[in-house]
């Protein structure tokens, strides 16, 4: 099991705006050891973990997934950013940042599985950001970036407009949901869990698209914001956005009924509208 403990430690301590020479006396520790822990040369102790967790309001449960699910309490807006936290954001990604790191999580996690560590880290840099950003699944994120990522990873032939499906299953879809697949596996009715991770989209993912669940045969319909425009967004891309959002339903279809292809995707003028397959 990978201890993310280092990179956890190095992202919060980015955020925060924190050098190293004052972080370190934090965890009882001198600046060297600090530059050598952050770059994975040294382990972190049991006692210095803790210390950050309780100190940032961690949940210690990042130490294994290498994620920090929430942190400076942040909730999604439609808002431009030049910097989040102590990170600068490139200019080209810095306006209408309605989407999360959330969002983008299972693309990242998935081009690390196809690409490894190295070139996924060394794609991100070259896109301007700070690799450890992307730990923080609630910090800001443009469209145009996650356009960027898929068309990317469709040269790179990671997957194709035919097998979108194929991001999620390789086991992903209680992973990207971790902030909320209690409450969802726990609820035994498909519809009433669709509307559970609807709401959550406005908070915790989104807010590029409006999400109403409509119930019958059109089971959700998705219309873009009107915002939305202004990214110019490509044929190829729209196209995986409906795919993809199509195996996030059958992802839930499957964790309630056991079934997951229950649903198709039909596009309208504004948006596309999730239809049950049968």
């Amino acid at each position: 099991m990978n201890n993310y403990s280092y990179q956890i430690m190095r992202a919060v301590r980015k955020y925060h705006q924190i050098k190293q020479i004052d972080f370190a006396p934090i965890i009882d520790t001198s600046q060297s050891a600090l530059s050598k822990i952050e770059a994975g040369h040294l382990e972190l102790s049991a006692s210095q973990w803790l210390t950050i967790c309780q100190k940032f309001t961690l949940d210690p449960r990042c130490l294994f997934t290498g994620k920090i699910e929430n942190l400076g309490g942040r909730k999604v807006k439609v808002e431009n950013h030049k910097e989040v936290g102590g990170f600068q954001v490139p200019d080209q990604y810095s306006f209408l940042m309605g989407s999360t790191v959330r969002t983008a999580y299972p693309l990242l996690k998935f081009m690390r599985m196809k690409l490894g560590d190295k070139r996924t880290s060394t794609y991100i840099k070259s896109t301007g950001f700070d690799p450890d950003y992307f730990l923080i699944m609630n910090n800001p994120l443009s469209l145009a970036f996650i356009q960027h990522l898929v068309h990317f990873m469709l040269a790179e032939g990671l997957f194709n407009l035919s097998n979108v499906q194929s991001i999620l299953d390789l086991g992903q879809f209680n992973d990207v949901h971790s902030l909320i697949i209690d409450d969802l596996s726990s609820i035994k009715s498909l519809e009433l869990a669709t509307k559970k991770l609807l709401t959550k989209v406005k908070t915790s993912y989104e807010h590029n698209t409006s999400y109403e669940f409509v119930g019958g045969k059109e089971f959700v319909e998705a219309k873009d914001q009107i915002f939305v425009k202004d990214f110019k967004l490509s044929t190829e891309f729209q196209t995986f956005r409906q795919k993809y959002n199509l195996s996030h339903f059958n992802g839930l279809d499957k964790l309630i009924s056991g079934e997951g292809n229950g649903f198709k995707v039909k596009e309208t003028s504004e948006g596309w509208v999730i239809l049950k397959a049968s």
